[in-house]
């Protein structure tokens, strides 16, 4: 599959040609059928194929499709990693085996200004202010994900109040804040 695919979104339709049509996403570190929103055995889950996607200079921004089979039902779905993070929050049986047929692939996406219409931010960038970015957790006002449902986290720039893409060695440095959405009650400007 890398010998075709750089991008994603195309890569999100190969494999949904190829009948991979539920949606699975990891909640409180659990597979979750988001058709259901019952958790899955992730133990028994079946991955048959793993495209990790990169990016910028020592792989400063990568994404993962992971194609999932539930032997239980036989339904085909993907677990979609868009922001490099599912090996920090998933059991750790299921996460070595999710990454234990990843194929990597160069992403098309080297020095673009944008990201599934979101304004790109790239480590340099985030190291001159880092105070400047957080990370949302659950916000409604997400824009909507070019993958399905919705982005269950983004990058939120405080100066320019707007959601912006934060490349995945900003999401896994230990100085950006994360903000979990608590309710109407949060204040938008951080």
């Amino acid at each position: 599959m890398t010998a075709q695919v750089t991008d994603v979104l195309e890569a999100v339709q190969s494999f949904i040609a190829k009948g991979y049509d539920r949606e699975y996403r990891v909640k409180n570190g659990n597979l979750v059928d988001l058709e259901f929103g019952s958790p899955l055995d992730a133990c028994s889950m079946h991955v048959d194929a793993a495209l990790r996607l990169e990016s910028g200079d020592d792989a400063e921004d990568a994404s993962n499709i992971y194609a999932i089979t539930d032997p239980a039902t036989g339904h085909k779905g993907l677990l979609i990693d868009a922001f490099d993070v599912f090996d920090e929050i998933c059991h750790r049986d299921f996460s070595e085996r999710l990454v234990a047929r990843r194929e990597t692939a160069p992403a098309g996406d080297q020095d673009v200004p944008s990201k599934h219409g979101l304004r790109k931010v790239y480590k340099t960038e985030f190291e001159l202010d880092p105070e400047r970015y957080v990370l949302r957790e659950g916000f409604p006002d997400f824009p909507p994900c070019p993958f399905g449902e919705s982005f269950s986290i983004l990058g939120f720039d405080t100066a320019e109040q707007s959601y912006v893409w934060l490349v995945t060695s900003i999401i896994k440095d230990s100085r950006l804040i994360r903000i979990p959405y608590q309710g109407e009650d949060v204040v938008t400007d951080e």
